[in-house]
């Protein structure tokens, strides 16, 4: 995509408003955004001086009913508001900055046509000027799930196809195979999830979802399992697992990039081999702006103050860092003050029946909140628990996909 200086923007104005979010990563998420009213004021002509401050009011209620108290909103100009979200990353964020301008639009104009839908997100800045990409509000559009039927707000869950990836890399990567320090063959086979936004209902992010099998027996080894393991087998697992997310990273640069979610464990992460292994899977820069590192045992009682110190080195490599919670009573604080930028509990760990699953979720919900923006749940067998998720205060939530590659029939744990 083109980039543009506008003449809208003073660099200094926005740099000053990514200032009060400590930091202008935002702009490489691309969640720094601006709606353009013009269509309103062209076609409002001499009564626009009259009509501007309804109209602003009116903007400034759509923006309370779609923006966090983590996220801000500023109008810079008689018609256009600059969006700096932090409470969502890339093509969702601009989902909702064109979900504002559409309602905008709709109850002033009575329609809300494709050209008259400006958003551009910011891009860059460079000295005086601040370099705007247009965005495609039909792309964006086709972006949204499809609304179920049923009365239920929640939105559809769909299973996407994976973003195309080089087809003899894949093969390659997933499944992958090998032998344990005790003998045993191991089998991982690789799945990629999309993370859905409950409160907009748009793709936030892709996930790699790692299932790990004993070939001979075909027994599943889940992740709260993987305590038995040796240091040198799970940092086996944690490579392969990053090797297969480096496929993916490419095909989530520009615009409407999501975040790339990898699931690794904090015993391999807590060592400066497992962390330079992370920096060698792909240039800083792209680990910076798309991945975000997901530790699976980092509710399993890690010390606080380890957990602060770890946390700190990854986030200078990656985007952000999710730790994983197991379901239960168990005490979940030492998670704060490590500055995370999400908290997860898996579905897979949960009771098969629904109404238990909803009882986990809820529980899940009061307990994790206030510890990071992002509370997800992930390994959901059927949308209709998207109610549920959204219901116990979580913010996003995936459905399970089967492997990229067809794997061997495995037999639960």
């Amino acid at each position: 995509m083109s980039r543009a200086a506008d003449p809208r923007l003073s660099a200094a104005d926005v740099a000053a408003v990514l200032d009060r979010f400590g930091g202008h990563d935002l702009l490489a998420r691309g969640s720094v955004t601006v709606i353009s009213l013009a269509a309103i004021r062209d076609r409002t002509g001499d009564r626009w001086p009259r009509r501007r401050a309804d109209v602003w009011a009116y903007v400034e209620r759509r923006l309370d009913e779609h923006l966090t108290f983590q996220d801000l909103a500023q109008r810079i100009g008689e018609t256009d508001y600059l969006i700096a979200m932090t409470s969502e990353d890339g093509l969702a964020a601009q989902a909702v900055a064109l979900k504002v301008l559409e309602e905008v639009l709709m109850h002033f104009l009575g329609e809300a046509n494709p050209r008259d839908l400006k958003v551009t997100m910011v891009a860059d800045l460079r000295g005086d000027e601040v370099l705007c990409t247009p965005l495609d509000p039909l792309a964006l559009r086709r972006s949204r799930p499809v609304p179920r039927p049923a009365a239920s707000a929640a939105p559809v869950a769909a299973k996407p196809a994976p973003p195309a990836v080089d087809p003899i890399e894949e093969k390659r990567r997933n499944p992958y195979v090998f032998r344990t320090g005790s003998g045993l063959s191991l089998r991982i086979d690789f799945a990629v999830e999309t993370l859905v936004s409950l409160r907009h209902g748009v793709p936030a992010a892709l996930r790699i979802e790692p299932t790990v099998t004993e070939t001979r027996t075909g027994r599943v080894i889940p992740a709260r399992a993987f305590a038995r393991l040796s240091d040198a087998d799970l940092a086996t697992i944690d490579q392969a697992t990053l090797d297969y997310a480096a496929l993916y990273l490419p095909t989530v640069e520009g615009a409407n990039a999501q975040a790339l979610i990898a699931p690794v464990t904090f015993r391999t992460m807590a060592a400066s081999k497992g962390r330079q292994a992370l920096m060698a899977t792909a240039p800083h820069e792209l680990l910076k702006a798309r991945l975000v590192i997901e530790l699976v045992d980092a509710g399993d009682g890690a010390p606080a103050g380890r957990l602060i110190e770890v946390t700190g080195l990854l986030r200078t490599v990656c985007r952000g860092v999710f730790a994983r919670v197991q379901p239960g009573p168990g005490d979940i604080s030492h998670l704060r003050g490590a500055r995370l930028i999400g908290v997860t509990l898996d579905a897979g760990d949960l009771p098969a029946d629904e109404s238990r699953q909803a009882a986990q979720m809820l529980d899940f919900g009061k307990q994790a909140r206030g510890l990071a923006p992002t509370l997800a749940v992930q390994g959901l067998g059927a949308a209709v628990m998207f109610d549920v998720a959204k219901t116990a205060g979580l913010t996003h939530a995936a459905l399970r996909s089967a492997p990229v590659t067809a794997a061997t029939p495995a037999l639960a744990s």
